[in-house]
């Protein structure tokens, strides 16, 4: 099997992830009532909601109609784009790292993350559901406990890539230590140990980085074909 292949996908799948987080800002109904910067925040409420008060602290009360379907819009491109994106990319990574699809320590990584990508297509969902049917959204509610199982299981996976990137026959030293991070910036979030907003994003963030540095070095370094 040509040995580029899993640095190749990390590579194509990680950019596509990261276009696709970047193209949230730039659909049409998200731009015509937030601001660069100002959709991710509050799709982060929405994703935490736990009573009516919270969706009003999103939509307002009464619901503005352009608040509703900017949201709508958002979760159309996580469910069909974003989810699917980041999903290939971390499995992707996660065989990078551990030489092979087929290595048993490619499952650290691999079987959170699709736990997490599951919660994130449940959650994303059901935010559709009430953004397509604003009368009934209270029925619901919640959505938090499917949003922390996500964030909650796709930290762990990547600190399933940090024990591969420790454990596994090539080592890497900070690609392992960037691999804690998520879960550290995730329990950090949940406890309420630190009020940054942004937390979380920038945790995955970095390490996903560098998942694709990872990536492309590989690619370069790696032979046409393998025997």
């Amino acid at each position: 099997m040509n040995k580029r292949l899993w640095p190749l996908a990390t590579i194509f799948f990680g950019l596509a992830t990261l276009a696709i987080a970047i193209g949230f800002n730039y659909a049409p109904e998200v731009r015509a009532v937030y601001a660069n910067g100002e959709f991710g925040p509050a799709l982060g409420v929405f994703q935490r909601a736990e009573t009516p008060a919270d969706l009003d602290a999103v939509f307002g009360n009464p619901a503005a109609p352009a608040l509703i379907a900017a949201m709508h819009a958002g979760n159309t491109l996580d469910l069909y784009g974003f989810i699917p994106a980041y999903a290939l990319f971390l499995i992707a990574a996660a065989s990078m790292l551990a030489g092979g699809a087929r290595k048993p320590l490619a499952l650290l990584s691999v079987v959170p993350t699709l736990i997490g990508a599951g919660a994130d297509v449940v959650e994303t969902w059901t935010q559709l559901r009430m953004t397509a049917d604003w009368t009934h959204a209270e029925a619901l509610l919640p959505i938090a406990p499917l949003c922390w199982i996500k964030y909650f299981a796709l930290a762990f996976g990547a600190f399933g890539a940090t024990g591969i990137c420790l454990f596994g026959e090539r080592k890497r030293w900070i690609v392992g230590a960037l691999g804690a991070v998520p879960l550290v910036a995730t329990f950090a979030d949940w406890a309420g140990i630190i009020d940054i907003p942004t937390l979380m994003t920038a945790g995955f963030g970095a390490f996903w980085i560098a998942l694709i540095a990872v990536g492309v070095m590989a690619t370069a370094r790696a032979p046409d074909a393998s025997p």
